[in-house]
């Protein structure tokens, strides 16, 4: 273990480390519900990567992105990056020599991409599957629901609305101006959908009471 910590430091694995940090980090994070997915843009859909030209579009499409979320792609990559520059140098460069270093950098890059294709090959169908039930579910606006989050305000937060026909939907939201911060737990109703933020507007359930 201690000698994958000290690969880890070596100034030519230090950037991979940072990097594959930083995605723990992400990850973490959201699943704290302190952010949202939508808020680091983490998927793009199939037309969208089409649009995207030269060496960018080409990536994108190699590694499934127009279907499997763009986040998740790459946090494969970082993880498959990370394990191959730590096994490559101990092996392949017990000199730590700096370029031998970036030619090994650039034969990693090339192996995992290949590796994310792989991996996330079976996940399309999933995802696909995914994409075409949010884009055929019935409409969320005045639908009742509790919000899922440790807090719900005007910035962020996520909340819970049941389907007749189908899961309950987990939606990203923000609470309508004037509204007091919510609590997980307490009832919702959806008032509407900001696009440019791509978010659900919430207010309390009990204030709409009160108003009838």
């Amino acid at each position: 273990m201690k000698e994958i910590w000290d690969q880890a430091l070596l100034s030519h694995n230090l950037p991979l480390t940072l990097l594959l940090g930083l995605v723990f980090l992400f990850w973490m994070v959201s699943l704290l519900g302190v952010f949202n997915l939508d808020s680091f843009d983490t998927e793009i859909d199939g037309g969208e990567v089409e649009g995207v030209d030269g060496v960018l579009g080409f990536l994108l499409r190699a590694v499934n992105a127009q279907d499997v979320p763009v986040m998740m792609v790459l946090s494969v990559l970082a993880l498959l990056m990370w394990l191959i520059a730590i096994a490559s140098n101990y092996y392949l460069n017990p000199g730590q020599s700096g370029l031998v270093a970036f030619g090994l950098l650039a034969g990693n890059f090339i192996l995992s991409v290949i590796l994310v294709k792989l991996v996330t090959q079976p996940l399309r169908p999933v995802f696909r599957s995914i994409k075409n039930d949010k884009e055929h579910q019935e409409p969320l606006v005045g639908s009742t629901g509790t919000v899922k989050s440790r807090i719900l305000d005007r910035d962020f937060g996520q909340c819970e609305v049941p389907r007749p026909k189908g899961s309950p939907a987990l939606l990203n939201c923000r609470l309508a101006d004037g509204e007091k911060p919510m609590e997980r737990g307490e009832e919702i109703l959806v008032i509407g959908y900001d696009d440019s933020i791509r978010k659900y507007i919430i207010k309390p359930l009990k204030s709409q009471s009160n108003e009838s």
